[in-house]
Parts: C-alpha cells; structure tokens; sequence
C-alpha cells in the first residue's frame, strides 16, 4: 500500500540484535590484533568491510587514523554509533553496504580489513575485486577469520579455503598475498593479506 511503512520480521530482527551482542562481546581482542596487524600510521585511512557493533572502529582512532565502517546490518550499525559515540571527532564513520559494493570511491583509503565476516561474503571474488578497487596503490587488504579444522565449515576458513582465498586475491591484481596465523584468547585465526601494487610498479 502506498506510502505504509514496511515493517520488519521481528523474529529476524531478534536475530540481528542477538548476533551484535555476541559480536560486541567476542571482537574486542581480535579487532586489537588485526589493528596491531596493519601496521598503521598517521597518513592511513582504513575501511572495516562487515564491521558489526565496531570492534575494530574503535580501535583505529587511538593511533590517529580515521577509519569507516561497513555493514549491510542496520541494527549493526545503529549499535556501531551508540557505541563509537565517544570517538574522537570526524575519525569514525559508517555506511550501508556490502563486501561486493563498498560505498567509498575508487582509491580512498590505505588499508582494508575485515574481522570473521569473509565467511558471509556472497561473492568472494567480486569483494576481492571491490577492495581492491577502493584501496589505493600500495594499500593492503587483511581479512581474517577463525581457523576451521581441514574439511571443516561454518563461521571461519579452514587453510584449505584459505589457500583458495588468497588464490583469489592473487587473480583480482593484489601482490604479496599469503596467510598466517595468530592466536586471540582460545581460538586461533587465519590472516589473509595482500597489498595492490604501487603506481608503476610491475605485478
């Protein structure tokens, strides 16, 4: 009916709210590693691609860089900002959006990073590709996930689907690409990193 408000699936609505919760509870160390992991300094602008409540967001304004969070979650992000309210100003923003279409124009930040949300990716190749494109020359792309035993699936990569991930960077124009681990807390991750070529440099 013209000009009702939609409303939404409470049910699914509970579903978001419950996983932000258990985000906001179980990102904080991990978002301090992969920060840790980027290596950042004061001229980097960074990108959380399925930021969630905004662990990692912040994190990143402490060391001087502003960062924006991505999220298809309105209720995500809606908790990001409640949460991120005392951020230092103009360092932390967020936006609507998937891994497959990053709201940021072409060459806009210094480093990508996504924490435990490959996983949900509909198209592992077109946000490949999607970083890539809103990374600029000689920025880096870590993406990393909980470590899954071989042949395993779910919520997390095993190094098998690793391999085929950094595969993937490789064919997308990234260089450097490789994979490790890390521990944080009980659980061990894998890191999948990459960096786009620098102006004129030969892949």
């Amino acid at each position: 009916m013209t000009g009702s408000v939609r409303r939404r699936n409470p049910l699914a609505l509970a579903g978001e709210v419950g996983m932000a919760l258990s985000m906001v509870a179980g990102r904080s160390q991990v978002a301090r590693a992969i920060v840790g992991e980027a290596n950042l300094t004061g001229h980097d602008k960074a990108a959380d691609v399925g930021c969630g409540p905004g662990a990692a967001m912040r994190v990143a304004p402490a060391r001087g860089v502003p960062v924006t969070g991505i999220d298809p979650s309105p209720v995500a992000l809606r908790m990001a900002r409640i949460l991120s309210r005392n951020s230092p100003a103009g360092q932390v923003t967020y936006s609507p959006g998937s891994a497959e279409h990053l709201p940021l124009p072409d060459g806009s930040v210094t480093v990508v990073w996504s924490i435990s949300s490959v996983h949900h990716w509909a198209d592992l190749a077109a946000g490949c590709a999607e970083i890539h494109r809103v990374l600029a020359p000689g920025g880096r792309v870590l993406l990393a996930e909980r470590l899954l035993r071989p042949g395993a699936s779910g919520h997390g990569f095993s190094s098998e689907r690793a391999e085929e991930l950094c595969r993937t960077l490789t064919s997308v124009g990234f260089t450097a690409v490789g994979s490790h681990t890390i521990t944080t807390g009980r659980r061990k991750r894998i890191i999948m990193r990459g960096e786009r070529p620098a102006a004129g440099s030969a892949r």
